[in-house]
């Protein structure tokens, strides 16, 4: 039973050390794998087997796209036979802590091929590989096994199968109906959620409802949250996969005829995969390229998007954000050739803005925006700019120029949330009791951790950089540009003058706010040269830079606060209280990597000066979760990944750091 394996196209192969594959199942468990289907779904797991997370699991589909996620089959009980040499595949922790079944200690390699999840076990002297993709706009997940061996392979599968909302789990018997839809099909309902079909084409099933209980997750617990729960398995299927043969199965959400005819080889998603990394300039520019295609989406699915028209701003947790994607825009799109992307997610927010705000946060479930951050349409100004410089086409600010026209002017007279010009100096002050509007948003109840209420330094510098570019825009549009001039101006001037800190060398993190200026010593300085060196005579810019590079600058990306400030934390972790208390008080953030190198090629630093990067990119694809990037690190070495496993911004300032490295001077 089974069909032949066919040959995949030349694809980035990304394999873990042969080192760790043995008998300790912690560091298979440290390192998570990734698939993704462009609706905001998605499949992750260990690379080892067990789920230490509520978000892991084989098939978690977005129903509707891109928010709402239901994880439908959390993992599956595996065994192989080969000459009557048994072995388990599969691995889970319980409760207690038991490890049962204990197939990492047959698991001999993983590899990402592509954008496809490669595990190689070896049973008896014989080699048996599965790999899995989920096909591009729909709820599906494909498993393949693939018998490398001379010997025929029994299989024996059982999925775990769970029908509940991603942040929850679900502990105890709940009523699961199931029944056959065809002869290769079996659909399961569950409460809420959409149906899930096993189809089984090349499978026998035997149907034999059960549960298994109390099934760890043990990130979870160490996150202070619920830690375990129970998946209902409807029975048992097995197949015969003869050499050089593989086998199938399809897992979906929906009604038994979305399945339709799934390819059960990787043929489209290879190719797909070849076209994304066609050109790159060598692997580590390739798996960036296919970890930005990742949290690239279409919100209301293909039928409502010709092309992805948003960005997951992080998996397993996130959704899209108004504030990520417009960071992360520029590196996931424009630095991949993929400029239509750009434009179309352009489009799609635009429509949006409303009193001179961009959402920045679409719920998990429904429509309604929420607009909630200060620097949202700062970022989309930004973006829009970059899309335009490089690709020349005005023909946008047809559509845009009043999009662009109200952020400017809803920003001068006032928007939600206190946020508004100071016409004394032209800088942007915001702020109200409770809320945390810049993207030091961490809050614990009623305590806003970093507020930074006030007159904040990345933000002033992006509202003088989106003025210049709406001046620009304005006078292309044939549109009075000269009030926008002025508004620059004195931005500028003010800038200057506001925020220099003689005492440290740098510049305030904020001015002006309700305990007067801010000296903490964070990276939203470098954010602003970023975008702004030229707000800064050259030796004070310099001098910045130097502190940045002493106090901040780590192997994977910058602190978030100086080790030398008495509210840094050495270490992230503990309960939501004590994480969050931390998230923006010292953990080195991914994105913040790509700010530094434009800062720093900016400022005449060279490919020798950095060269130290790319390999710290190269180690990181290695760990946390496989060819992609983590959201933050621990402060201190060795800068262990935490937080969300895949970031679309630290993704996309990677990619914008690479293009940045290769312009600048050798």
């Amino acid at each position: 039973m089974g069909s032949a394996v066919s040959s995949p196209p030349q694809l980035p192969n990304l394999r873990l050390a042969a080192s760790l594959f043995g008998q300790q199942l912690d560091p298979l468990c440290e390192r998570e794998w990734l698939a993704t289907n462009g609706l905001g779904g998605y499949a992750a797991g260990t690379v080892g087997g067990p789920a230490t997370r509520r978000y892991h699991g084989l098939l978690v589909a977005a129903a509707p796209p891109p928010n709402a996620r239901w994880v439908m089959v959390a993992g599956a009980q595996v065994q192989a036979a080969v000459d009557g040499a048994r072995a388990w595949l599969s691995t889970h922790e319980y409760l207690d802590g038991t490890v049962h079944p204990d197939g990492y200690r047959h698991l001999a390699g993983f590899e990402l091929v592509g954008s496809r999840p490669t595990w190689t076990w070896i049973i008896a002297g014989q080699t048996l590989r599965a790999d899995l993709w989920m096909p591009a706009g729909a709820n599906q997940t494909v498993i393949r096994y693939r018998n490398d061996g001379e010997a025929p392979v029994e299989l024996e599968w059982q999925p775990l199968v769970t029908l509940r909302w991603f942040h929850q789990l679900v502990t105890g018997t709940r009523e699961v109906e199931l029944a056959p839809a065809t002869d290769t099909q079996v659909v399961m309902r569950s409460g809420d959620a959409p149906p899930l079909v096993v189809d089984h084409s090349g499978w026998e099933f035997h149907e034999a409802p059960d549960w298994h209980w109390n099934l760890a997750r043990a990130i979870e617990r160490g996150r202070g949250f619920d830690d375990h729960e129970d998946a209902f398995t409807p029975g048992v299927f097995r197949t015969t996969i003869q050499p050089g043969n593989c086998a199938s199965l399809v897992l979906a959400a929906g009604e038994p005829d979305v399945v339709g005819d799934v390819e059960r080889e990787p043929s489209a998603t290879d190719r797909r995969a070849a076209e994304l990394v066609d050109g790159c300039a060598g692997d580590l520019e390739a798996h960036l390229r296919l970890a930005a295609d990742q949290v690239l989406v279409r919100r209301g699915g293909p039928a409502h998007a010709a092309l992805p028209n948003t960005v997951i701003a992080g998996y397993p947790w996130f959704g899209d954000w108004g504030r990520d994607t417009f960071i992360a825009l520029p590196g996931l799109c424009l630095a991949t050739g993929r400029a239509d992307v750009a434009r179309a997610i352009l489009v799609a927010y635009a429509s949006f803005v409303d009193q001179g705000m961009v959402p920045n946060r679409w719920p998990d479930a429904g429509d309604a925006p929420e607009y909630i951050s200060v620097d949202a349409a700062l970022w989309f100004l930004h973006a829009l700019e970059a899309y335009v410089d490089a690709t020349g086409d005005t023909e946008i600010l047809e559509g845009l120029g009043t999009a662009v026209l109200d952020v400017v002017e809803w920003h001068v007279r006032g928007t939600r949330h206190g946020i508004h010009v100071d016409p004394e100096d032209g800088l942007i002050i915001q702020g109200a009791e409770g809320l945390q509007l810049t993207w030091m948003d961490a809050k614990v109840g009623d305590w806003v951790v970093t507020p930074r209420r006030g007159k904040p330094v990345e933000i002033n510098a992006l509202w003088w950089r989106g003025l210049r570019f709406a001046a620009r825009a304005f006078e292309h549009l044939q549109w009075d540009a000269g009030d926008t001039h002025e508004l620059a101006d004195q931005a500028a001037a003010s800038f200057a003058r506001r925020f220099w800190n003689a005492e440290t060398g740098c510049l305030y993190d904020v001015v002006d706010g309700p305990s007067g200026d801010d000296p903490a010593i964070r990276p939203n300085q470098v954010i602003a040269l970023a975008v702004g060196a030229d707000l800064l005579p050259a030796a004070r810019a310099e001098s910045v830079l130097e502190v940045v590079e002493r106090d901040l600058v780590t192997p994977v990306g910058l602190r978030s606060l100086s080790p030398g400030d008495a509210a840094y934390r050495r270490e992230y972790g503990g309960d939501p209280v004590q994480r969050d208390g931390a998230y923006h008080q010292g953990p080195s953030w991914s994105w913040l990597l790509g700010m530094y190198v434009r800062a720093a090629v900016a400022l005449g630093r060279t490919q020798r000066d950095l060269e130290w990067i790319e390999g710290g990119l190269e180690r990181h694809l290695a760990e946390g979760a496989i060819g992609t990037v983590s959201e933050i690190f621990q402060p201190e070495s060795p800068h262990a990944p935490e937080g969300a496993f895949a970031q679309a911004w630290g993704v996309g300032e990677w990619l914008w750091a690479l293009q940045e490295l290769r312009r600048a001077p050798a």
